[in-house]
């Protein structure tokens, strides 16, 4: 296990210097190349990946638990079954969504999609379709994480995504470098994911042969059970979705295309440092499954007391830096193009360090299929978080958009906190995933 921790580790922290490295770059490069209006319409569009992530209906992290748990049982059959049930559930959902969005952009009036950008309305429906299939494609790229991840193998998984964000990220900079238009970005962008995924899943199956793709050991009364923890967990990418692109777009509404790069800028920078808390986190998370599975409380407690630790250990020097030199790595990261207020950069330091106390410990109750208790709750508050968006905004343009975050964090806290010492501290008065949300309400 610690073998497989550390692997995991290592993977985790090459996938957040992927990460970071390709937001360092592509800021200013995009920024500069095409400005802020067009750079701020691009991130407005491409938004919608995130809400498509909502495609597979949460099938692929309740599989991927599943899976986790059933293989650490030995039950490599029942693992299959899982398998091939979720590829299937998604293979539909997707398929449809994917014609639903080209009959609607088919469709759109033109004057709704000029977005007042030297961009003609045909060169935009293209865009849309093209987002749109890139997005329903990142869905194959999550199933097959779940595949490495119930394997043992989740550090392989983790350096092939690495690998793919790396490529499509460097397409889209190298197009953009080119002369590249929004269209050839987001060509760029669904080839290099494509040919990723193809890449991945031939790795998957060299590496585990048992668990082949397909859909012959796909069952509709295994789909039907995974339906409850896979809404659950649909309900978390949603409500990610919802604050992390709603709350641009709201302070677009509320302001203007220009002020959205400022905030979105700084969200950036504040997000490496949570980034950071899940180098351990996500690798501790196939174990915290099996630990589950195994009905290993005392291994769950001290990687819970783990978490706590680590998230201490990178954000409160991480915190410091960014109050102190925040405003100046910005400006010099933009090449002076983007300009925060000391007001923005405090506000969005505080997101980070309460985000990145309360998220990885909510990820270890999703490690135990345990997130209806918190999942509803958080898309509630990320929807009331956007909606109190445009107020602030109004208020205080991207420093509102920053409180109304703070606000969503704050809440949030409370509440896994409370869960995480009713479900892992003390397991046997935690009750039902109803009588949880109940106390904690």
């Amino acid at each position: 296990m610690l073998a497989r921790l550390l692997r995991g580790i290592g993977a985790n922290a090459l996938s957040q210097i992927v990460t970071i490295g390709l937001q360092l770059e592509r800021v200013p490069v995009l920024a500069t190349h095409w400005g802020l209006k067009l750079y701020g319409t691009w991130l407005m569009l491409f938004t919608i990946p995130s809400y498509l992530a909502l495609g597979d209906f949460g099938f692929a992290t309740a599989a991927g638990v599943d899976m986790t748990m059933k293989v650490a049982r030995g039950d490599k059959d029942g693992t299959l079954v899982t398998y091939h049930s979720a590829l299937t559930a998604i293979t539909l959902v997707s398929s449809t969504v994917f014609l639903i969005a080209v009959i609607i952009c088919a469709l759109l009036p033109a004057r709704w999609i000029t977005f007042d950008i030297p961009v003609s309305p045909g060169a935009i429906r293209v865009l849309l379709i093209l987002i749109v299939a890139y997005g329903l494609i990142c869905l194959a790229s999550s199933l097959l994480m779940a595949g490495f991840r119930c394997s043992g193998l989740y550090a392989v998984g983790v350096v092939g995504q690495s690998v793919t964000q790396l490529t499509e990220g460097c397409a889209c900079i190298v197009t953009v470098l080119c002369g590249g238009s929004l269209l050839a970005a987001a060509s760029a962008y669904l080839i290099a994911r494509s040919i990723c995924v193809i890449g991945q899943a031939l790795l998957l199956t060299f590496q585990v042969p048992w668990l082949r793709l397909g859909f012959s050991g796909a069952n509709f009364n295994e789909i039907k059970r995974l339906a409850k923890p896979a809404f659950a967990a649909m309900a978390l990418p949603f409500a990610q979705a919802a604050f992390l692109q709603g709350t641009p777009v709201m302070l677009g509404a509320a302001t203007n295309a220009a002020t959205v790069p400022v905030f979105t800028t700084a969200r950036t920078l504040i997000r490496a440092g949570v980034q950071f808390t899940t180098l351990l986190n996500h690798a501790l998370m196939p174990e915290f499954s099996t630990a589950v599975a195994r009905g290993d409380t005392r291994l769950q407690r001290h990687f819970l007391f783990a978490t706590f630790a680590t998230d201490a250990a990178i954000l409160v020097p991480g915190a410091l830096v960014l109050l102190l030199f925040g405003q100046k790595i910005i400006a010099l990261w933009t090449h002076h193009t983007v300009h925060p207020s000391f007001d923005l950069i405090a506000v969005m330091t505080a997101v980070m360090f309460v985000n990145g106390m309360w998220l990885p410990v909510s990820n270890l109750i999703l490690a135990a299929n345990r997130h209806a208790t918190y999942s509803y709750i958080f898309l509630a508050a990320a929807i009331a978080s956007v909606a109190l968006c445009y107020p602030l905004s109004l208020w205080r343009q991207a420093t509102g958009a920053g409180l109304a975050l703070l606000a969503l964090d704050c809440f949030m806290f409370v509440v896994v906190m409370r869960l995480a010492h009713a479900q892992i501290l003390r397991p046997s008065g935690a009750g039902s995933p109803r009588d949880q949300i109940s106390e904690v309400i």
